[in-house]
């Protein structure tokens, strides 16, 4: 495995992974059992085999290696990106609850418990994007999004030689 191949394959994908955890809205493919990122585990690999002039059997090591480095690229890109939406948007999912809740007037037991809810959300975010709150979803991404980008290019890997057979 060459290493320039493995990093920028590693980086592509991991940046796909990143962008579809963590992208308010376009994140919702990830409720199909984390779609969005096996894809960017998938786009690694097969951005790594096209880096070959000749195509050839792709092993499962190297299908889990691609996928675990690209998992890790990934998990560190999203902390970045996260980062960069909430010092544009700030806490977009508070302003959402707030709109939400504007709306629910009319059902005073729906509006009380969002009232609840939208004043937990204020004692977070006046903590802001916070050093603790950077660890803990480095932690969450360095386990969710490397076993799943490891499951997209091994699928991936699967459909990729099972044409080389028929060929």
């Amino acid at each position: 495995m060459e290493n320039q191949r493995l990093i920028n394959s590693s980086i592509v994908g991991g940046t796909v992974s990143a962008l579809l955890f963590s992208i308010p809205f376009l994140n919702i493919v990830n409720c199909f059992c984390c779609a969005g990122i096996m894809l960017g585990g998938a786009v690694a690999l097969v951005y790594y085999d096209r880096s070959f002039e000749i195509r050839e059997y792709i092993s499962p090591a190297s299908a889990l290696t691609v996928g675990l480095v690209s998992g890790l690229a990934g998990a560190f890109i999203a902390i970045i990106v996260d980062g960069m939406i909430f010092t544009i948007f700030g806490n977009w999912e508070l302003e959402l609850v707030n709109i939400l809740n504007e709306s629910l007037g009319e059902f005073p037991e729906m509006a009380d418990a969002m009232e609840e809810l939208v004043y937990e959300m204020e004692l977070e975010a006046s903590k802001g994007f916070y050093i603790g709150r950077v660890l803990l979803e480095l932690v969450r991404n360095l386990i969710i999004i490397p076993i799943f980008s490891v499951a997209g290019a091994l699928i991936t890997r699967i459909f990729l030689n099972k044409n080389r057979q028929n060929n």
